[in-house]
């Protein structure tokens, strides 16, 4: 999950998975439609069809006159000639990070049958965006802060992340929460709830397109 919007509202890459080796499975990109319903906006944004309209790959070729010639599948298709197996492609896992550093997120995943995406937002290049990244560095709580919550807040709106690492199966995304702000050019209070207990809370105005890293208070200093 990730806000590949800016928009401050999540949005999810679903990964095909396994699909080895019968029939290649589409990734599925859905858009977070403002907190009310999520829109399928793969084929949209380029995400599928991939590049090629690739669906498959030379997986190995059997050689039934060669070293091959007491393998399993020979001898039970009484092959005679060579014989190339195809597998399909398919998404294992992801994971969504600003790789190029341009402020709107991207996504590299982990292939079967295949290399990695790199699958780069040009979002940036596009439109306005406004967004706020912020590392936590934990004194008293774990050193990345992994269980803090993160609230956001500019102008009427709020924005709440979870600071769970952002992990998942065969992945982990980049540690900095990502904060889409739909546009607002500065962000009025961060507060941080520690796991350690501790409520910190940093007064704006605070610039936004920045990395802002926060260090948990010491128990006499909580700003």
């Amino acid at each position: 999950m990730g806000d590949l919007n800016a928009d401050g509202f999540e949005d999810v890459f679903i990964a095909s998975s396994m699909n080895f080796p019968f029939r290649y499975g589409v990734n599925t990109v859905l858009i977070n439609n403002r907190g009310k319903k999520f829109l399928d906006a793969e084929f949209i944004l380029g995400v599928e069809p991939r590049r090629g309209g690739r669906t498959a790959k030379q997986w190995f070729t059997l050689d039934p006159k060669g070293e091959d010639r007491d393998h399993t599948l020979v001898k039970k298709l009484n092959l005679s000639h060579p014989v190339t197996v195809w597998g399909a492609l398919g998404t294992r896992s992801c994971a969504i990070f600003d790789l190029d550093d341009d402020g709107d997120l991207d996504i590299v995943t982990n292939e079967f049958n295949d290399r990695p995406m790199m699958l780069i937002s040009n979002l940036s290049q596009k439109n306005d965006i406004s967004f706020l990244k912020i590392k936590l560095q934990g004194t008293k709580s774990n050193r990345d802060g992994l269980g803090a919550v993160v609230t956001v807040r500019a102008g009427a709106a709020s924005y709440v992340r979870v600071h769970d690492g952002k992990s998942g199966y065969l992945s982990q995304s980049s540690l900095p929460l990502y904060f889409g702000l739909d546009g607002a050019e500065t962000v009025d209070a961060i507060e941080v709830l520690w796991p350690s207990g501790q409520k910190q809370q940093i007064p704006g105005p605070i610039e936004t397109n920045k990395l802002r890293v926060i260090r948990e208070p010491d128990a006499e200093n909580k700003k």
